[in-house]
C-alpha cells in the first residue's frame, strides 16, 4: 500500500484525513506515549519517595550538586510532561503534522526525562 492510499476495506481509521501510515503512527504514539508517562510518574515517585522517607532532602546537597539536582529535576519535568503530551488528544485539522509533532515529543520527552533523572540521581550520590 502507498503512502497515500485508501485503506483496506474494514480497516480502522481515527484520525479522518490521515494516511494511513500517519493514523497508524498516532494511534501507536497516543497509546505509548500515555504508558511511558505513567512509567516516568512511578519511577520518579519510587525514586523521590525512597530518598524522603530516608529523611534526604535537597537543602542537603553541597556546592555544584545542589543545583544540578535542581537542574535534574526541571529536566525531568519537563520529559515528563512532553511524553504526557505525546499520549494526549490530537488538536488539529492536520493529522500529518500532529504524528511528527508527537513523534517529537515522545522521542525527545524519553531522552529529556532519563537525562534528568539522570543528572538528579548523579548529585546526589556524589554529593
Amino acid at each position: 500500500m502507498q503512502h497515500d492510499e485508501a485503506p483496506a476495506a474494514g480497516a480502522r481509521r481515527e484520525f479522518p484525513g490521515a494516511s494511513a501510515a500517519d493514523d497508524a503512527l498516532l494511534r501507536h504514539i497516543m497509546t505509548t506515549g500515555g504508558l511511558w508517562s505513567a512509567a516516568a510518574a512511578i519511577s520518579a515517585t519510587i525514586g523521590l519517595t525512597g530518598l524522603l522517607v530516608s529523611g534526604w532532602r535537597p537543602h542537603q546537597l553541597e556546592g555544584v550538586a545542589d543545583p544540578a539536582w535542581w537542574a535534574g529535576a526541571v529536566l525531568a519535568v519537563v520529559g515528563a510532561l512532553a511524553l504526557a503530551w505525546a499520549g494526549g488528544p490530537v488538536v488539529t485539522d492536520d493529522p500529518a503534522a500532529a504524528a511528527r509533532r508527537k513523534s517529537v515529543s515522545v522521542r525527545a520527552g524519553l531522552v529529556v526525562f532519563v537525562a534528568g533523572m539522570a543528572v538528579a540521581a548523579l548529585a546526589v550520590l556524589l554529593g
